[in-house]
């Protein structure tokens, strides 16, 4: 007796799930998930949008749409917007039903990230039946478990920046492009030991926990911020030098004006190097770090560009293997 076949829509199903988990870029993440929900829902056409502000200020911005046969479409750059009467009043009631809501033919379903709306998923043309909502409230619940998962895993537990692991990735991939407009800055808290021996290290902790606040405010959503490692972080800015080093010198001059509770006033000695011609990434970090140790020994609370101090003679420049080398 022959067993029956399996179910090639199963199969293709958990494969999509498979591939969904794959994933480390939350922008591909996201179109695995739509592409997941495509599959689940045929003949209904899916859009995924981005979601900021709180109850006052919500505002949402289209990233992701699938057309009725399941077809992904790219969104050009949209700008963000107020959403429309019945959009806000889903996303509203989602802070107490975190199930799918409709009304009519639409029906709208909340992404959170630690107990933060992050994302919501739309789906058009029909009304769903029981199963289906139940399907996607469980397709959604495992991407929020997964984001979940790759934040723990991307995260400094203290700070919430990017961790070291996350910076190294990272800063691999730039180096493997064939040209990179990046800045890599090292930052280095001044005297932070004193600051441990004399107030103990809760009140360390809560210096670096205001810090990277402080960081991520002033150098902005394109730049990104790690903790490398005690109390030295690093930023990744998408700029030239010069404009980098500006950036750096807003936060400089920000962290040195701002009042730490129980401490007082806090420095930053930075260091930064601009990614080009280096031949591994250890030779950025070397560089950077070069400029960081001339900010502290010229007196700390400081910006050093390591182009400034080649020219200036104040720094060797490095003398590169010759022939090919390979990243990886």
């Amino acid at each position: 007796m022959s067993k029956p076949a399996a179910n090639p829509n199963i199969a293709y199903l958990v494969k999509q799930m498979a591939k969904m988990s794959a994933q480390r870029e939350l922008r591909e993440l996201e179109r695995s998930l739509l592409e997941l929900v495509g599959e689940l829902l045929r003949g209904h056409g899916v859009r995924f949008y981005s979601l900021r502000g709180g109850d006052q200020q919500l505002e949402v911005r289209l990233l992701h749409r699938l057309d009725e046969q399941g077809n992904y479409h790219k969104v050009s750059p949209r700008h963000w917007h107020a959403p429309d009467q019945h959009m806000r009043e889903a996303i509203l009631r989602s802070d107490d039903t975190p199930g799918p809501w409709h009304q009519g033919n639409t029906t709208w379903q909340v992404i959170r990230q630690r107990n933060r709306r992050m994302a919501l998923v739309v789906v058009e043309n029909g009304p769903l039946d029981a199963q289906e909502e139940n399907f996607l409230a469980a397709i959604v619940l495992i991407h929020e478990n997964y984001l979940r998962l790759l934040y723990d895993a991307e995260r400094d537990m203290l700070t919430g920046l990017l961790n070291r692991r996350s910076f190294d990735t990272r800063l691999y991939e730039l180096m493997s492009l064939p040209e990179s407009r990046y800045t890599l800055a090292l930052l280095d808290v001044d005297h932070f030991k004193r600051i441990n021996d004399r107030f103990g290290h809760i009140v360390g902790d809560e210096v670096l926990l205001r810090l990277s606040q402080l960081m991520t405010e002033t150098l902005g959503s394109s730049a990104r911020c790690y903790r490398y490692g005690g109390e030295e972080f690093a930023a990744l800015l998408p700029i030239s030098d010069t404009s980098a080093h500006a950036r750096l010198e807003v936060l400089r001059q920000r962290i040195a004006d701002s009042e730490f509770p129980q401490v007082g006033r806090v420095t930053l000695s930075i260091g930064h190097v601009r990614i080009e011609r280096q031949p591994l990434p250890a030779n950025v970090v070397e560089q950077a770090d070069k400029a960081l140790y001339h900010a502290k020994e010229q007196g700390r609370n400081r910006v050093a560009d390591y182009a400034e101090l080649l020219q200036q003679g104040l720094a060797q420049p490095d003398s590169w293997p010759q022939g090919d080398i390979e990243l990886f």
